[in-house]
């Protein structure tokens, strides 16, 4: 691991592709230097690049001073999570930094956890649309703790699990009416990314750029338009 600070206290740069939007943020510790997020849908593939570049000017980070740039690993959007882990894996290779694979519904429940803690006997869900009506969905402890594996499932089934003790959080929250909603954790941003990543390094669980994949929980199917001109 590089030495950073003085007292060794671990510098992470995270990235999160995994849905329309995309931000980037860089912790210090428990400490956030900086976060910056586009709203503007889809333009990870032109300005992620230019936004590691801004955030680590701005915070007068170099590359080398890194010890992990931790990537959104999905579920999520397919060409969001492809252009994440590319440029993650660039990155890794061009400065000898540590990767750490977030999956994305992991980042969106460690964001519920603070609150998970102080709610007798809840549990959480963390959700994003993925298509249609469908949406991956995982449910997990009050700790973290994954209870159920990422899966792609209907509003309707996904409806029927969540409690009035299920703290719902991820873009999909907005979409569901039970469980407990709070403000701030309908979306996922790369500090919740950055937070759950540093669990992971304090865990030695570290990815090789080499071999790391997306979680893409189903194959992915491109939509096939069906116009006039090709129906017979």
């Amino acid at each position: 691991m590089h030495s950073t600070v003085a007292d060794n206290i671990p510098r992470l740069l995270a990235l999160e592709t995994s849905g329309a939007a995309c931000s980037i943020a860089l912790l210090a510790g428990e400490q956030l230097l900086a976060e910056y997020a586009l709203e503007e849908p889809n333009v990870h593939d032109r300005m992620l690049a230019v936004s590691v570049e801004r955030i680590l000017d701005d915070t007068h980070t170099q590359p080398e001073m890194l010890d992990a740039l931790a990537v959104s690993a999905g579920p999520g959007s397919f060409t969001g999570l492809r252009i994440g882990l590319a440029f993650a894996k660039g990155f890794c290779f061009g400065t000898a930094t540590q990767l750490i694979m977030v999956p994305t519904l992991e980042a969106c429940a460690s964001s519920a956890v603070p609150i998970a803690k102080h709610i007798p006997e809840c549990d959480i869900a963390a959700i994003v649309h993925a298509h249609d009506d469908l949406y991956f969905a995982q449910h997990f402890a009050c700790d973290g703790t994954p209870l159920t594996e990422p899966a792609v499932l209907e509003h309707n089934i996904i409806e029927q699990r969540i409690t009035m003790q299920t703290i719902v959080c991820g873009s999909g929250a907005r979409e569901f009416r039970h469980g407990i909603h709070i403000p701030g954790l309908a979306r996922l941003t790369a500090r919740f990314v950055a937070r759950r990543a540093l669990a992971l390094l304090a865990a030695a669980e570290i990815s090789d750029p080499a071999n790391a994949a997306p979680l893409y929980v189903e194959e992915f199917a491109p939509k096939r338009r069906l116009t006039a001109q090709s129906v017979d």
